[in-house]
């Protein structure tokens, strides 16, 4: 009986090497996709800080950002039109800003919600003989729409000036020792807020930058009243000192 070889069991060269061919080929593919997809992203994000705003290639450019807000007022409380005597004091203030900025020639323009506290003020009044009284705001607060347009002076230094509209308020408090109704007074008070002012702002980064500003704030006159009912007049009005740091697209990885 004579014996046939057989091929079942072995495995052809030629076989093998097509499909690893075609297994090479196809990993190409899959990395020529992934890398030509890696591309198109990394240009996208250069192109769009992040899905609130876009930076593209014809100049258009915005970005939505985030601040922090600490400084001094030098602050007075209760003036009255045609006085001589102007008190001041100076005191802490401290908030924070969200906003948008775009870009223009020669800068940049900012419109921004502002929200702020402020330290307790207060002075000594005229009580009378044997009488200590003074009055003072306190739980101080502003909320404002702010408009500020940046220009580029040299490298990463800039320059703005600016101003916003509002509101503001704080507790009205007088007080007397010993305690007389016609000097006590305990109220809650708010009315139209206004500043304006300017600065000096550095670029650390395309996403960061220190501000150094000055601003006048006044919050309007209102009508508050004594324990016995008799209403008096109380404002206050600042001038401020403030440093902010502002964070440019802060929902994106810095680069």
């Amino acid at each position: 009986m004579s014996y046939t070889p057989s091929n079942a069991g072995k495995i052809n060269p030629f076989v093998t090497n097509q499909l690893l061919r075609q297994c090479l080929l196809v990993v190409f593919c899959v990395l020529s996709l992934l890398g030509l997809t890696a591309i198109n992203f990394v240009q996208a994000a250069n192109e769009c800080d992040s899905f609130l705003s876009c930076c593209d290639t014809g100049g258009n450019c915005r970005q939505f950002y985030l601040g922090g807000i600490i400084g001094a007022d030098f602050g007075t409380l209760d003036k009255i039109p045609g006085s001589t005597t102007v008190p001041n004091q100076s005191l802490f203030t401290a908030g924070g800003t969200v906003g948008m900025r775009s870009f223009r020639e020669n800068g940049a323009l900012r419109i921004e919600f502002e929200g702020r506290g402020r330290d307790v003020v207060g002075f000594a009044l005229d009580g009378g003989e044997g009488t200590n009284a003074s009055t003072f705001a306190k739980n101080g607060w502003s909320a404002m729409a702010n408009i500020w347009r940046d220009f580029s002076v040299i490298g990463n230094l800039d320059m703005y000036a600016g101003g916003g509209i509002g509101a503001g308020g704080y507790r009205s408090v007088a007080s007397t020792t010993p305690t007389l109704p016609q000097f006590s007074a305990d109220n809650r008070v708010s009315a139209f807020a206004w500043q304006a002012g300017g600065g000096l702002i550095y670029d650390v980064s395309d996403h960061m930058a220190v501000d150094l500003g000055y601003r006048f704030f006044s919050i309007g006159d209102s009508t508050a009243n004594y324990a016995t009912g008799t209403p008096y007049t109380t404002n206050y009005a600042a001038s401020e000192l403030l440093l902010t740091v502002r964070i440019y697209e802060p929902f994106r990885r810095w680069r």
